[in-house]
């Protein structure tokens, strides 16, 4: 199961809830019928009435969920899909979950660390590099600074740049 939104709140009287998109593809939520949060270490199945998206948010409303009681029950859960829903990728386009994690070395083959985490930004993605020290350092995620990103080995290497890792 992969992480595709986090509910927020509810939104209105009537059980729909507001969900922050978690995903940098949003289409994941288009045509769903259902979806799935964790309680109690158990998989609970949604049932999608209605999905809208508008920007980075997504207006959800499952069939058994019916008032704002019932939807402030579901507040700060994760929504699940299973891996078979993921969309499929072009060439040089990764999940999140599948670049955390990933050990990080330069073009001279010096390890620097590893991936932690992906942040966005409106020019592009930069993954959070942290080295064995704790500290944290942002690569741009352009062809420029990513010289190979490797899933099977776990490995991404990098042009090193002055000034980018100290």
């Amino acid at each position: 199961m992969y992480i595709v939104g986090k509910i927020l709140k509810p939104q209105g009287i009537k059980g729909e809830l507001k969900v922050e998109i978690i995903t940098s593809f949003p289409d994941h939520f288009t045509g769903l019928k259902e979806l799935f949060v964790k309680r109690d270490n158990h998989w609970q199945t949604c049932l999608v009435e209605n999905i809208r998206i508008e920007g980075r948010f997504a207006y959800i409303r499952f069939l058994d969920v019916e008032s704002r009681n019932d939807a402030e029950k579901l507040r700060g859960q994760f929504l699940y899909i299973p891996a078979e829903k993921l969309k499929e990728l072009k060439e040089d386009e990764y999940y999140i979950h599948d670049l955390i994690d990933l050990e990080v070395f330069d073009d001279a083959g010096v390890r620097l660390g590893k991936i932690i985490g992906v942040e966005n930004y409106q020019s592009n993605d930069a993954y959070v590099l942290e080295t064995e020290t704790g500290e944290s350092y942002l690569i741009p995620a352009v062809k420029d600074f990513i010289r190979e990103i490797n899933l099977s080995s776990k490995k991404m290497i990098i042009n090193r740049i002055n000034g980018l890792i100290d």
